[in-house]
């Protein structure tokens, strides 16, 4: 056995010359905390390994016994390729389109047999971007905007009725003048060609639109204005369109029911009828259309009228 004095120089040749400094101690705390890394990450994935393969045996499992209970599938409903008895393939293909065209349109955009004589409710009226419609007053009148057409020539421009004074989005703080929310400041509004008081023109946006007379603010006829003032004479009529009721397209029946409504129609108010969900549309042979809001025997526009007697009128039209 050595002796203890010897320890030193057994240390020195095992060693082989290695000493013990700063930078020593740092690699091997590095290369152990690798160490405890590694067994850890090992650690963790093996219960999850585990797991994961008990899940794919569960999986496999429930996969089978579900293939064997699955019900056939059922037979489609519908055709997958169009049959036809020979000799009828152009009719029939023809049926097939004209099939499917009717499926891609809206509902009630197609109307067939007898539906189309009794037309529902459309707007012709021109909606504003906030409370208050598209409007032009000038002389008193208020002139609502229609969306159609969309544009009309300038052919159909008759007096004019003055320029824009006032541009405004509250026309009905206006103190007076030619004041519009629509048309811009200066431009000229003009009376459409004999139909002064009734339906007015002016350029909006480049694009020269169409006014109605309507009610506005209180307001409605001017002075001693009647019905007739503010739609149109009998004779220009060519067609009427009532909601649910039917079409007059006969220009003759027209004219007579139109003659009827302005000699029989009483004035009851400045307001609008609150019907709303029928109109009375009159077409004029400048091609322009003129809408009346329905109420019980009663039309709207500029101001409430009553007049029973052409409801009844025209319903006996329609027999």
């Amino acid at each position: 056995m050595s002796h203890i004095e010897q320890l030193q120089d057994i240390a020195n040749r095992q060693l082989g010359g290695l000493r013990a400094t700063p930078k020593m101690l740092g690699e091997i705390k590095l290369a152990a905390a690798r160490k405890r890394d590694k067994a850890a990450v090992r650690r963790v994935w093996r219960p999850a390994l585990a797991v994961g393969a008990a899940l794919l045996v569960c999986i496999g499992i429930y996969a089978q016994t579900g293939k064997e209970r699955m019900p056939l599938s059922p037979v489609p409903s519908h055709t997958v390729l169009d049959s036809q008895t020979a000799g009828g393939g152009e009719q029939a293909a023809t049926l097939k389109a004209t099939e499917r065209a009717l499926l891609d349109v809206p509902p009630g955009s197609i109307s067939l047999g007898p539906e189309k004589e009794t037309p529902a409710y459309r707007n012709l009226f021109a909606k504003g971007q906030g409370s208050t419609f598209p409007l032009v007053t000038v002389e008193g009148a208020t002139y609502r905007m229609l969306k159609t057409p969309a544009s009309i020539e300038q052919s159909l421009l008759g007096d004019s009725l003055g320029q824009v004074t006032e541009y405004t989005l509250e026309p009905a703080l206006s103190t007076g003048g030619a004041v519009s929310n629509v048309v811009s400041q200066g431009e000229t509004v003009y009376a459409v060609q004999g139909m002064r008081g009734a339906m007015a023109a002016a350029l909006v946006e480049g694009t020269l639109r169409v006014f109605q007379r309507v009610s506005f603010a209180g307001g409605a006829i001017v002075g001693n204005e009647n019905l007739e003032d503010t739609l149109c004479a009998a004779s220009q009529v060519v067609s009427m369109e009532l909601s649910d009721v039917g079409i007059i397209d006969d220009a003759q029946k027209a004219q007579e029911l139109m003659q009827i409504l302005l000699d029989n129609a009483s004035y009851q108010s400045a307001s609008i009828s609150s019907g709303g969900s029928k109109s009375l549309i009159i077409g004029m042979d400048n091609g322009l259309l003129l809408q009346l809001i329905v109420g019980e025997d009663t039309v709207s526009a500029c101001g409430t009228w009553s007049c029973p007697e052409f409801f009844e009128e025209f319903i006996v039209a329609m027999e």
